[in-house]
């Protein structure tokens, strides 16, 4: 499993190294195990929008950026 360290080795562009960190965001676990309780925390638009990265990573490094910025910050409410 990657762990924080790991990102930091993906320097060979910003969109993997987003992906990555992502993909580490408890958010993201807790949407695979129990996905129901995770859109309700998150609500309807940011869910629909972790939905889509899940169905296709390949992504932006702006849109990345952001998601991962509204994750966080989800995260910490």
């Amino acid at each position: 499993m990657l762990g924080p360290a790991d990102i930091a080795d993906w320097d060979e562009d910003e969109a993997d190294r987003l992906r990555a960190e992502i993909r580490l965001l408890p958010i993201l676990r807790r949407m695979a195990a129990d996905p129901r309780a995770a859109r309700a925390a998150l609500g309807r638009p940011l869910a629909a929008r972790v939905e889509s990265f899940r169905r296709n990573a390949r992504r932006p490094a702006h849109e990345l950026r952001s998601l991962l910025d509204d994750l966080r910050d989800a995260e910490r409410a």
